[in-house]
């Protein structure tokens, strides 16, 4: 852990070193980057731990090989992925994973793996069930993950994404000395043909595709020592750290980013106890949000309870969109109005709400939206509208994602037969100074992200 220094700064020292202990970094890239180095010693350096996504696709891939089964039978190594018990633990001092038990050691760094563990990696089912147990380990934080879809699929939410480039010769070369290290022989020109292949399995896959994930930050490490790259992801997680440790709102801190006026808080009191009361309402991962900033929040839609419900539960001044036709009648029109909807024309680009959304989220206010666009009759969380994206990369602000469940039967809410509850994600935060090369693509990909979380935070709120 870093020492913390006497002087006039203590109480933020103490809390960067705080945040530092329950900070979520992912650090991506393809093949032979430097990716595992980098991130083992930067994770001793800081005091975490260290997460090594990709050894568990080779563990995956080392255990199938074992049983006689193909690289390329989805269902039989999806099988294998499902019923495998992987724990990350203490090994002389070194965090190791264990296989069913037994620690697996370089077993899982032969040639034979690495030429069979990007197949293995390409199935959806084995990508999913690695997913949960690696969020699993990761629950409290005070983690290092790296891999290739870290940044992206795993840990979106990430408090640091670095996307680690190199060039082919660079990348080979390690390779080769890293194999050496394990007393493993390797021909430099089958080991550039093996990444070259692997670079292109893992962009061109179906699901969770290597990607540099939108906000991140690229670090090239051609040409610069291990240690010179771990020194420089240190300085930005330190960095980092501080930031957040300046923006979280600690015990007896007040939030000043949640200030409501009289009427709104009022209003808000009365809405969520109303629905507490009558119909059971619950909100989960409030602490979520306990940071001086505002939000993009992005809900799922199932009924048109949902904006009551989910702005009463965030306590905070929220703006949210609400159909133009709703502004037609004349004391509704008025009552919305005043609690800040902004009226939308469904079906069609409206311009002029959307330069009203950019402005609200660039003067600092927070904005609630449903970028499913219509409610979802089967409660399926349906492809989320890449305008999401546009608003976060354009004005800098995080998308925390939501999810709620119950709204579409309130009936069996009110006889307790059904949960209403509304589950609060962690931001996805966007770094300063991003500069997205596809904006469309990333713009997309960032709608994506925030999906793939509302669906996790679906997967926890039924099971």
């Amino acid at each position: 852990m870093i020492a913390l220094k006497q002087s006039s700064t203590m109480d933020l020292e103490k809390k960067t070193s705080l945040t530092i202990c329950r900070m979520l970094v992912t650090i991506d890239g393809p093949a032979g980057s430097g990716k595992s180095t980098t991130a083992s010693l930067l994770a001793k350096e800081l005091g975490l731990t260290y997460l090594d996504t990709g050894a568990m696709y080779r563990a995956v891939t080392w255990d199938s090989l074992e049983n006689g089964i193909r690289p390329e039978d989805e269902e039989g190594v999806t099988e294998r992925a499902r019923n495998l018990k992987l724990e990350l633990k203490d090994l002389d001092g070194v965090p190791s994973l264990f296989l069913d038990g037994e620690p697996l050691g370089n077993r899982i760094r032969s040639s034979e793996v690495s030429a069979a563990v990007s197949p293995v990696s390409k199935h959806p089912g084995v990508r999913k069930s690695l997913v949960k147990v690696q969020r699993s380990l990761a629950a409290n934080g005070g983690i290092v993950a790296e891999g290739r879809d870290t940044g992206t699929t795993v840990f979106p939410f990430a408090d640091v994404k670095i996307f680690l480039v190199a060039d082919i010769e660079s990348r080979a070369s390690r390779r080769k000395n890293q194999m050496a290290d394990m007393d493993m022989e390797g021909d430099i020109d089958s080991i550039r043909e093996n990444i070259n292949r692997r670079d292109h399995i893992d962009s061109t896959r179906e699901h969770s595709p290597l990607r540099q994930p939108p906000g991140s930050i690229v670090v090239d490490t051609s040409g610069i020592s291990i240690q010179e790259q771990v020194e420089l992801i240190k300085n930005i997680v330190i960095s980092k750290a501080q930031e957040l440790a300046r923006l979280r709102v600690w015990p007896g801190e007040k939030n000043d980013k949640a200030k409501m006026p009289l009427y709104w808080r009022l209003a808000s009191v009365s809405v969520y106890i109303f629905y507490k009361m009558i119909f059971g309402l619950k909100t989960y991962g409030r602490d979520n949000i306990s940071y001086r900033e505002n939000y993009i929040f992005a809900s799922n839609h199932i009924s048109n309870s949902d904006p009551p419900i989910v702005g009463s539960a965030l306590k905070r001044k929220i703006w949210i969109l609400a159909k133009r036709e709703l502004f037609r009648n004349f004391f509704l029109g008025r009552l919305i109005k005043k609690f800040n909807a902004i009226p939308v024309s469904r079906g069609k680009a409206d311009r002029l709400s959307v330069m009203t959304i950019m402005d609200k989220l660039l003067k600092g206010d927070s904005v609630l939206l449903f970028p499913e666009g219509t409610r979802s009759r089967n409660g399926r969380i349906r492809e989320l509208k890449s305008g999401l994206g546009y608003y976060a990369i354009q004005t800098g602000r995080p998308i925390v994602p939501l999810f709620i469940r119950g709204c579409d039967n309130m009936k069996e809410c009110f006889l307790r037969k059904r949960k209403l509850e509304v589950h609060i994600g962690r931001p996805i935060r966007m770094d300063p100074g991003y500069e997205a090369d596809d904006k469309k693509s990333d713009y997309q990909m960032l709608a994506s992200m925030t999906r793939e979380e509302m669906g996790m935070l679906k997967y926890g709120a039924e099971n």
